[in-house]
């Protein structure tokens, strides 16, 4: 049947309207302004005047109230009296920049405070205006104090993005690296499979059971290439929110047991028994094919960072509450260190991902079979301990996207 569901296409449109709702917040605090001072006719005047011009105004009749506001929400810029009984506005100065170092702070004082208010600059203000001032000098003072403001954020966030793409490149860099690593090795393999076949044919050698062997190995690298070209292109989908859900009806068990039967060559390669146990009620509504990647991974996964002659046990299970059914894959492998057990579901990692490392793989199985199982309206999870193995647990819901 035709695809039905599009989790990942939600959760995609969820973050963006999170990412919109940031933007208008910072944006809506882009011209709010706190006005400090202890005469209460300095701050109407100031409130009245910044407010008709535009600007979102609060005012604070010391340096406490004005605490309060600033640790209550944020403020582009703090506009204070320098002498203030209490705390005066250099330490008000100090508070806020503590708080938010971005905060524009523009400092109000008289002849005789001018040594003061050039300490102010020293400790992190922007500019001080001497009374009496002009509103318009003040003004003047504010739109600067908002450009240096908005400059320095861009600022930031030119280097931000600076950053993320010399990651992004060397993101590039090792994703090229290791797909063509693992492409290199099955393809290097049936390059010399199929070598030693056209000898023999040529020679008219007689190989007997060795073509057959061969034949099975360049079916094994096949598969691999196979599987490695599916991964990819469900992980662009899954990246790109176009990850649909068709409505098979599946039992889970009889897909563990499918499953399990695609990764015999590798168990056997390694002397790892691999068990099944699954009882009734298994069955769901999901994306047959999906699902069955999904839980190939996850089976060879544990197969693959398994000790040799070790065990995998899978268990299938229905579940009450929720309704659904629990997949678990244990394996006596390796185990994986607790520092690096939350990132085993991001693209392109395994413990180890060096050029030198024990083990083969792209880094993609694990977090397609997430994508795959979270776009059922699923979840996945892990335990493990280094030297006790791993367990992966898969549940997934009656119908896909419940």
């Amino acid at each position: 049947m035709g695809p039905r569901h599009d989790a990942s296409r939600s959760s995609s449109t969820a973050l963006l309207e999170k990412e919109l709702e940031s933007i208008k917040q910072a944006t809506d605090g882009q011209k709010s302004i706190l006005v400090v001072d202890d005469e209460e006719s300095v701050v109407g005047a100031l409130s009245e005047f910044l407010t008709l011009r535009g600007y979102q105004v609060e005012t604070a009749m010391n340096s406490r109230q004005a605490l309060a506001l600033i640790h209550d929400r944020a403020f582009s810029v703090v506009v204070s009296d320098l002498r203030m009984p209490g705390m005066n506005g250099v330490e008000l100065l100090e508070q806020v920049m503590e708080v938010d170092p971005e905060t524009v702070v523009i400092i109000m004082t008289g002849y005789a405070s001018v040594q003061s208010a050039v300490d102010a600059l020293k400790k992190g203000a922007y500019d001080y205006v001497m009374k009496p001032f002009s509103m318009h000098e003040l003004e003047k003072t504010l739109r600067l104090g908002l450009e240096r403001r908005r400059l320095s954020r861009e600022n930031l966030e030119l280097s931000d993005l600076m950053r993320k793409m010399v990651e992004i490149d060397q993101i590039k860099s090792n994703i090229i690296s290791t797909v063509s690593h693992e492409f290199r090795t099955p393809l290097t393999s049936l390059k010399g499979y199929l070598a030693m076949l056209a000898k023999a044919r040529e020679e008219g050698m007689a190989v007997g059971d060795l073509e057959q062997k061969w034949l099975y190995a360049m079916k094994d690298n096949l598969g691999r290439l196979e599987m490695l070209i599916l991964n990819l292109l469900l992980m662009v989908e899954a990246n790109a929110g176009d990850l649909l859900i068709a409505d098979d009806e599946i039992d889970v068990a009889d897909l563990a047991r499918d499953s399990m039967a695609r990764s015999s060559a590798m168990a056997r390669s390694k002397d790892i028994d691999v068990a099944l146990e699954g009882g009734g009620g298994t069955r769901i509504r999901g994306d047959l094919e999906k699902l069955r990647v999904a839980l190939s991974n996850i089976i060879e996964n544990a197969i693959k960072f398994n000790l040799d002659a070790g065990d995998v046990e899978i268990k299938v299970a229905q579940t009450t509450d929720p309704d659904g059914v629990i997949v678990t894959v244990c394996d006596t492998g390796i185990g994986i260190p607790e520092e690096k057990l939350a990132r085993m579901f991001d693209c392109f990692t395994q413990v180890d991902m060096t050029h030198t490392r024990k083990f083969n793989g792209a880094g993609l199985g694990l977090p397609v079979a997430k994508a795959i199982v979270e776009a059922h309206g699923g979840h996945i999870s892990a335990e493990s301990k280094p030297g006790q193995g791993s367990t992966f647990s898969i549940w997934l819901p009656r119908e896909a996207g419940s």
